[in-house]
């Protein structure tokens, strides 16, 4: 939403039913689009870009339908943190962080740090601050 000078309220874009960790982000919107299981960058020109969450075997999930809200589940994107220009971390459930190069629309790597379906990484932050910058000679 936008605040106009004279208190109008506008929409400036809607988004997905269910979807964290909004923000904006290189004059569009970045976010996890959970319910389609993607991180999702949209520009104002609609120029969009969707990379998907990783996903594993069935067979190798632990704790899969165990809950009673049937809520815990594989490819439940939740956390993100901007990098830099072009890299996005991404958190989703199992436990797992994604490395993802959002000006290619694809995941680099990916770290899972265990297979319960029940844990998903929710919050993420760069340490130290500006790490990515330095390491890749883009100090500000």
């Amino acid at each position: 939403m936008a605040v106009s000078s004279d208190m109008a309220i506008s929409e400036i874009c809607n988004l997905p039913k269910g979807c964290h960790n909004a923000m904006p982000y290189q004059g569009g919107i970045l976010l996890n689009d959970t319910a389609s299981d993607v991180v999702r960058y949209a520009s104002r020109d609609a120029k969009t870009v969707a990379v998907p969450v990783p996903k594993f075997p069935i067979n190798e999930l632990e704790f899969q339908g165990i809950d009673d809200s049937r809520v815990a589940r594989q490819g439940f994107g939740r956390g993100l943190c901007v990098l830099n220009e072009r890299l996005i971390a991404a958190g989703s459930s199992p436990s797992t962080v994604s490395i993802i190069d959002i000006v290619e629309g694809k995941s680099l790597t990916a770290v899972n740090l265990t297979m319960d379906v029940r844990n998903a990484i929710h919050g993420l932050e760069q340490w130290p601050a500006g790490w990515a910058y330095k390491s890749r000679g883009l100090a500000k």
